[in-house]
């Protein structure tokens, strides 16, 4: 199946990178990739949490070919907040603990920037860079430069 994230379009910046930094999914020191399974989802993500910076960045599209069955969470095994703005500690903990069990490479997680009953079907994707197979069932299939700023799409 093929996923997609945005990264910045910088020269240390790899399809695949990822940092330390927490998120909606993780602590700090608790490394994860996030991907979407729409091109459009990263969009929405991206701007939601960054606002306008997006317009005055450069960015990538990466697009993955993910091997395997892939697991995933339904809502209702969530914490109750877990929608919330900004993102509570049990989201953190919940993605936490998914990523430091090396459970599995990926786990699929509904999104928080878009109604659930209205896209049931979309969502993202959480990649533990850390978990042994995650080389082996991963793909870089393509990259192109992308723009918030529609005069300058390429």
């Amino acid at each position: 199946m093929n996923y997609y994230r945005l990264i910045e379009d910088i020269p240390s910046r790899t399809s695949l990178g990822y940092g330390a930094a927490g998120g909606r999914w993780n602590n700090n020191g608790t490394p994860l990739i996030y991907a979407c399974n729409h091109s459009s989802l990263n969009f929405v993500e991206l701007l939601s949490i960054k606002g306008p910076f997006v317009t005055s960045t450069r960015w990538r599209l990466v697009t993955l070919e993910v091997e395997g069955e892939i697991p995933y969470i339904d809502p209702k095994d969530l914490p109750a907040d877990w929608k919330m703005r900004p993102y509570p500690a049990s989201t953190q903990n919940f993605g936490t603990q998914w990523a430091q069990s090396l459970a599995t490479p990926y786990l699929i997680v509904p999104s928080s920037r878009i109604p659930l009953s209205s896209y049931p079907d979309e969502h993202n994707l959480l990649i533990n860079p850390l978990h042994p197979l995650k080389v082996d069932l991963i793909k870089v299939l393509h990259t192109e430069k992308v723009s918030f700023e529609l005069n300058n799409w390429d």
